[in-house]
C-alpha cells in the first residue's frame, strides 16, 4: 500500500516524506493498493491503526473512489500487512465505481464485503438502471446486489417509470441492473404515460415487468379510476386487474366516456 498526500508547502513534502519513508518501504505501489490524498493533513496512527486524511480527502484502489471533507481508513493493526479493512468519510461525501456514483453526509465503507451505508439527507445512488435518493440512508450491499433506502425513497429509472415509498428495497442483477423491486409504504408508481398507481406494498418483478400492489390500492389513468385492496399490473401490456380481499372488501371502479 502507498500512502500519499498534495500539500502546497515544498517545506510540508520533504516532513511528509521523512514521517512516512518507513511506509514506502514496507509497501510497493501496486495495482491493488490504495492511495490517499488530502489537502490539509495525513495521519498514521500506528498503535490504533488508521490513516486519517483532512481535507478534500481522496482515496482510491482500482476503479473504486471516495471523495469527502475527511477520511479515516482502518486496518489490523496487530497484522504485518496493514490491509485496509474499513473506510469512515465524513462530509460532502461522495463514491464511485465502474457502474455507480453515489453522495451523501457521512459514509462507512466495508472493504471486505463491498458494503456503502451513505447517510443523508437526500442521500443518492446512480446505476446503469436509474437513479435513487432516500432522505435517512442508503445501504448498498454490491456483492450482494441489493440497495436499501429509508425515509422518502425516490427512483427514477431509464424506461421512465418513477416510484416513492417510504421504504424501498432494489435487488440488481449480474449487470447492475434492477431485476425486482421490494417497497413499503406510502407507495406511488408513476408511468412515462401519466398513469399512477398508489399502495401501502408493492412487489415489482421488473424482469417480466408486473406488479403486485397490496393495501389501500389506486389506479388511475386520465379520468379512470380502480381501487381495491389487491391490485396486479402488466406494465408490458398495460392491463390492470383489481382484485378483493379475503376479508370479502369490494372493488371499485369509475371510467369516463366521450360522449358522440
Amino acid at each position: 500500500m502507498m500512502v500519499g498526500k498534495v500539500m502546497k508547502s515544498s517545506f510540508a513534502k520533504r516532513l511528509l516524506c521523512t514521517a512516512f519513508i518507513g511506509c514506502f518501504a514496507i509497501f510497493s505501489a501496486q495495482a491493488a493498493d490504495m492511495i490517499v490524498n488530502a489537502d490539509t493533513s495525513l495521519e498514521w496512527n500506528q498503535q490504533k491503526g488508521f490513516y486519517e486524511a483532512r481535507g478534500n480527502a481522496h482515496a482510491y484502489q482500482g476503479d473504486q473512489e471516495i471523495f469527502a471533507d475527511d477520511l479515516k481508513a482502518f486496518y489490523d493493526a496487530a497484522s504485518s500487512e496493514r490491509t485496509i479493512t474499513q473506510i469512515y468519510a465524513n462530509g460532502n461525501v461522495r463514491f464511485a465505481d465502474a457502474a455507480h456514483t453515489g453522495s451523501g453526509s457521512r459514509l462507512i465503507y466495508q472493504m471486505e464485503a463491498d458494503d456503502y451505508k451513505l447517510d443523508g439527507p437526500n442521500a443518492r445512488i446512480d446505476g446503469p438502471d436509474g437513479k435513487a435518493r432516500a432522505h435517512k440512508d442508503i445501504h448498498f450491499q454490491r456483492e450482494k446486489g441489493r440497495v436499501h433506502l429509508h425515509e422518502k425513497a425516490e427512483i427514477k429509472l431509464t424506461d421512465g417509470r418513477h416510484l416513492t415509498g417510504d421504504d424501498v428495497q432494489l435487488y440488481l442483477n449480474a449487470e447492475d441492473n434492477i431485476e425486482r423491486i421490494e417497497a413499503r409504504g406510502n407507495i406511488t408508481v408513476t408511468q412515462a404515460s401519466g398513469a399512477r398507481a398508489s399502495a401501502d406494498k408493492m412487489d415489482y418483478d421488473r424482469l417480466d415487468d408486473k406488479a403486485t400492489l397490496t393495501g389501500n390500492v389506486t389506479i388511475i389513468d386520465g379520468g379512470n379510476q380502480l381501487s381495491g385492496d389487491k391490485a396486479e399490473i402488466d406494465f408490458e401490456t398495460g392491463i390492470s386487474k383489481m382484485l378483493s380481499s379475503h376479508s370479502g372488501g369490494r372493488v371499485s371502479g369509475r371510467f369516463t366516456g366521450t360522449k358522440q
